[in-house]
């Protein structure tokens, strides 16, 4: 069945969930459905699906958007995810501010070219606090600040964290938005296969990612006069004890209970399409892996619509 026919005058919803790098592959997503012709009539997103579905509702073209991820290559990785070691957050995120002001522009919810809502948490209460109106770039900061590797955002007042935290995939956002058609794109990945290799190359640029981003660590840790003799020792040992990096510890730690709050927000209020993209290759900071990340979120779309035979 053709798939304008099947959702008839109904007003679409996209949903864009949390899932860090991961979320690249709603641009993916987004070009399938631009090609399709679907109109879009409400976005809600969490996190990386904020930053992504806050850039597409302003009105910048997806070909736009895709071409700014292909860009940011390893270089850009370590320039926006330089520590700051404050007491609240490895990163300040300043950088990563002016980024997406220099995308999206200094421009309010209410004046963008559709109905956009962005999810965050407030770290006190847990209370999830809905952004439908005021900064777009504001609203997007707060929604991607991972607890300890972003500073918070104060908002009106309240100390607020990554969305992703009390509704990673928020569809039941959408649906009071007046969606009545919703495709929902879920990036969290399965527990056993999180953060696998990807081949030589991916290795070879993840270890000088990491090099960068420890060698930055320690600069800060000496201005600070700082004891990081503890740091090489458990580095040392890590082999001795199998314990997990910093980065699978960072990985687990953030999918672990996205996931299932992300697969019971599915089970509840049960989205007519389900896109879940299996990227098992991509970590927290890998957004230099753009390219594979895009096109797997293209296939996998072209799969969801497939197999609802629309």
């Amino acid at each position: 069945m053709d798939m304008i026919n099947q959702i008839g005058n109904k007003k679409v919803g996209l949903v864009l969930g949390s899932g860090s790098a991961k979320g690249l592959s709603h641009i993916g997503v987004l070009k399938l459905l631009e090609e399709m012709n679907i109109k879009i009539d409400y976005i809600a997103g969490s996190s990386i699906g904020a930053m992504i579905g806050g850039a597409y509702a302003a009105g910048i073209s997806i070909k736009e958007i895709e071409d700014i991820a292909l860009k940011t290559d390893l270089a850009s990785s370590v320039k926006y995810f330089l520590p700051t070691i404050s007491k609240s957050g490895l990163i300040s995120g300043v950088k990563v501010k002016e980024f997406l002001k220099n995308v999206v522009g200094d421009i309010d919810i209410e004046d963008l070219k559709m109905p956009f809502v962005a999810t965050a948490t407030d770290i006190f209460t847990g209370q999830e606090i809905v952004f439908n109106k005021g900064n777009l770039v504001e609203a997007m900061r707060a929604s991607i600040s991972v607890p300890v590797i972003f500073q918070p955002v104060i908002h009106n007042n309240q100390i607020l964290v990554d969305g992703g935290l009390v509704n990673p995939l928020p569809i039941n956002i959408a649906s009071k938005m007046g969606a009545e058609f919703i495709i929902a794109v879920n990036v969290m990945p399965s527990l056993n296969k999180t953060n696998t290799n990807n081949g030589k190359n991916n290795n070879v640029r993840m270890t000088a990612f990491t090099q960068e981003i420890k060698s930055a660590m320690q600069k800060k840790l000496e201005a600070l006069n700082l004891d990081y003799k503890w740091i090489k020792k458990l580095l040392a040992n890590k082999g001795k004890y199998n314990i997990p990096g910093f980065k699978k510890v960072l990985n687990q730690s953030v999918y672990i209970t996205q996931r299932k709050l992300a697969r019971l927000s599915i089970e509840l209020y049960r989205p007519d399409i389900l896109i879940e993209p299996d990227i098992p290759f991509a970590g927290f900071f890998d957004f230099y892996k753009a390219k594979e990340i895009i096109d797997i979120g293209y296939k996998t779309a072209q799969d969801a619509f497939y197999d609802n035979n629309l």
